[in-house]
């Protein structure tokens, strides 16, 4: 494939701002209203946004007028059987169909890879389901975005973004077919720089553990930049900021224009996360 059409701008990176949350978590904090998150997102001008399939259709008036690329969320992972609630359970499943994705004409879809789970039978289907998606969308200029995690309860949290841990699950990511790689950032540029140089895709960051601030989220953005990356998949750390459309042109301009935290800081606060910033 070549290069994908997300990452066709002047710059060859791109910000995307996730708001894929209802399929996991039903109406978290800060985003119970879908319509006007999106709307206020949509101000900053991003490159596109990573929605469930019938988040893009309910709102596809939206997203064309606004004239963003969007990319799909094909599989559901959550962690009750109730709505909305984590009763610490591992639930997986691939969630819609590829032929109906592909009709929503998106630049990418991406799903998720857990590592460190218990249940083996669970990790087995998300690996074959990575492979056999990647083989379906072969050929479609539709990219695979594999977002690789360590979510499990045998890996840590700590761990999370371990150099090495992060290193192997890119690995496996475009070994199992990425043609994206949504990965963890490791914290410096020193241990991310020489990951993303050995993978022979594009590699775009996504939240990771929480940072604490908005002035935290941007400052990684920054170093993954400095390491190599192609940009972000980011969601929850802007649009619980006290100003998304501000976070999101802060990060157009990390993302693009090679500015500094320094430099963008002026119209970007330090806002507290409520719940943390994964994603």
């Amino acid at each position: 494939m070549n290069s994908p059409k997300l990452l066709d701008t002047p710059s060859g990176n791109a910000v995307v701002v996730a708001l894929d949350h209802g399929l996991s978590l039903g109406a978290p904090a800060g985003f119970e209203n879908p319509e006007e998150t999106l709307e206020t997102v949509l101000r900053g001008e991003p490159d596109a946004v990573l929605v469930g399939p019938h988040f893009a259709r309910h709102y596809a008036e939206q997203l064309q007028a606004a004239d963003v690329d969007i990319i799909l969320t094909a599989d559901v992972v959550t962690w009750s059987t109730s709505p909305g609630r984590d009763h610490g359970q591992d639930l997986w499943t691939p969630a819609f169909d590829t032929e109906f994705l592909k009709e929503l004409d998106p630049v990418g879809v991406k799903i998720v890879l857990v590592f460190g789970r218990d249940d083996a039978e669970t990790f087995r289907r998300n690996v074959e389901y990575v492979s056999e998606l990647a083989e379906e969308l072969r050929g479609t200029d539709i990219p695979l975005v594999v977002e690789p995690v360590m979510w499990g309860e045998r890996i840590p949290d700590q761990l999370e973004t371990d150099p090495e841990f992060v290193a192997d699950a890119l690995r496996m990511g475009w070994e199992f077919g990425a043609d994206i790689l949504k990965a963890p950032y490791t914290g410096s540029v020193e241990s991310f720089e020489p990951i993303v140089e050995n993978a022979p895709v594009p590699v775009m960051i996504l939240g990771g553990p929480a940072t604490g601030t908005t002035r935290g989220m941007l400052e990684s953005v920054e170093g993954a930049m400095d390491a190599g990356a192609r940009g972000l998949m980011i969601g929850r750390t802007i649009w619980k900021s006290e100003d998304p459309e501000q976070t999101v042109r802060a990060l157009m301009s990390i993302v693009h224009d090679g500015a500094s935290v320094d430099e963008v800081w002026e119209s970007t606060e330090s806002t507290p996360m409520p719940d943390g910033g994964e994603n």
